[in-house]
């Protein structure tokens, strides 16, 4: 032993046979880099990975039921230690190589070996990286300590491992889910118009998808986008009882049958894809559009541009191009002027007094028309809009907006620009008040990024005519 283990182990055999019953909790050093092998020393105690995550983890349903004990670490040497005396483990796991954030990762230690269990890992693992099963980079440390009966003493250097691979456990969700059945008459080849609606984000973030139908009485069942893009059965969802009326149960793969409303009217159904569970909420009558008739349009409901209530929660927007200043309009629940009808209630609200005047925008422009009939008063408001490209896979990164033109006569913003290879949105004002992003056939507010995987010249357009959908088409040129 050279002199400055022989100053170490005397000093800890001092600690480790006093008869004080403390825990000592010396201060640790900063986390230090090493130069990782397959088994390392530290403070002259031998450190390595375990059995259990000497390779990459692939974890299954099978080892969560179980509930698996994987040995994450263990020590194979330790300077002398008094008899009886074990090394206890603190383990953290990070994302990143410099632990700038951590979990505490469960672990048991016994004989100087910590153990942890799948199903902490997995958990760990999606909360660093969310719930996708994907192969994910962990990093891990740990803090360890000498026990000895009730006496701890904390080593002055944590160790840090090299970094593992772990792949948790998720079920399969698609970007993508469409309705078929009584409806439209089980035509797997024609289900664009029976799409469920989604937030555009990371689908294991947001694993909710939800769609607003009118008369869907009768039987359904659920295609995952694979399915209807392949115009196949193979991978159509079902329930477990065939024509299961009641309003919520579970989704599965292998021998679903249908699901049934006996209702009329609208029905909400929605789709928990990480529960693999469905709801449906029976609606019956309801106005989810509103009609924006005016000077801009000749006063005619039936042809008027709407407004749509995405989630069902009586807000509607849309847009409407006013091609001069003082454009006087209102909102209709009706194509005509037999329904309610909405007007000027001063100071943004809204009135349904028949003689309630007109509204009005100040300048020509492309409006962004909100109408909130969720609360009392009754609210609106109208944001004029220009619109633009932002992201990394533009020319001005995520700073500055490429500006796109709209052209009355086709109703669209366009733009024909380079795009490098990354990601972008599009986004209203130079700002992030609006801003759409997601599935390029029904763009959300503060949706995904929408990935450019080429480089080259694109012709980009932004279609916000139809207000309950709102599309782009990015072609290269």
């Amino acid at each position: 032993m050279n002199h400055k283990i022989y100053l170490f182990v005397t000093l800890l055999l001092a600690i480790l046979f006093s008869a004080c019953d403390d825990v000592y909790d010396h201060v640790s050093a900063p986390p230090q880099a090493y130069d990782q092998e397959a088994a390392q020393t530290v403070n002259g105690f031998t450190f390595t990975l375990g059995s259990g995550l000497s390779s990459a983890v692939v974890l299954t349903e099978e080892n969560l039921e179980n509930e698996t004990k994987l040995e994450a670490i263990k020590t194979t040497a330790t300077p002398a230690m008094a008899e009886g005396a074990t090394v206890k483990f603190i383990v953290e796991a990070s994302k990143t190589a410099d632990f700038a954030t951590t979990i505490v990762l469960p672990s048991v230690s016994n004989q100087s070996i910590a153990t942890i269990s799948a199903v902490d890992l997995n958990e760990v693992v999606k909360s660093l990286y969310g719930k996708a099963p994907n192969a994910r980079t962990i990093h891990l440390r740990a803090t360890y300590y000498i026990v000895d009966g009730t006496s701890s003493t904390q080593m002055p250097d944590r160790v840090t491992f090299n970094p593992i691979t772990v792949t948790p456990v998720g079920p399969v969700i698609e970007t993508g889910y469409y309705l078929i059945g009584d409806i439209n008459g089980w035509n797997i080849g024609n289900l664009n118009d029976y799409k469920f609606n989604h937030s555009g984000k990371d689908v294991y973030e947001d694993p909710f998808f939800t769609i607003l139908v009118e008369n869907v009485t009768g039987y359904f069942k659920i295609v995952p986008k694979s399915s209807k893009d392949a115009a196949s059965w193979d991978g159509v969802l079902g329930n477990p009882i065939d024509g299961n009326t009641e309003l919520s149960g579970d989704i599965i793969l292998k021998d679903a049958q249908a699901m049934r409303v006996t209702e009329p009217g609208w029905v909400k159904i929605t789709l928990n894809m990480m529960e693999y569970t469905y709801s449906i909420e029976i609606i019956g009558e309801m106005n989810l559009t509103l009609y924006v008739p005016g000077g801009h349009q000749g006063w005619s409901p039936a042809t008027a541009p709407t407004l749509y209530s995405r989630n069902l929660n009586f807000i509607y927007d849309g847009y409407v191009y006013f091609s001069t200043a003082g454009t006087e309009f209102k909102f209709t629940s009706k194509p005509g002027w037999d329904g309610i009808n909405y007007g000027n209630g001063g100071d943004g609200t809204l009135s349904t007094d028949g003689g309630a005047g007109n509204l009005t925008v100040s300048e020509p422009g492309y409006y962004k028309l909100t109408a909130d009939l969720s609360g009392s008063p009754y609210k609106y408001s109208t944001v004029k809009t220009e619109w633009g490209l932002i992201g990394n896979a533009t020319t001005g990164g995520w700073d500055a907006s490429t500006p796109m033109s709209f052209d009355p006569a086709t109703g669209l913003w366009s733009v024909t620009t380079s795009l490098s290879a990354g990601e972008m949105k599009f986004r209203a004002n130079n700002g992030w008040d609006i801003n759409l992003g997601g599935a390029l056939s029904n763009l959300g507010y503060g949706g995904d990024n929408i990935p450019i995987s080429e480089a080259g010249a694109y012709k980009i357009t932004l279609d916000l005519s139809n207000s309950k959908s709102y599309k782009a088409t990015i072609v290269k040129q």
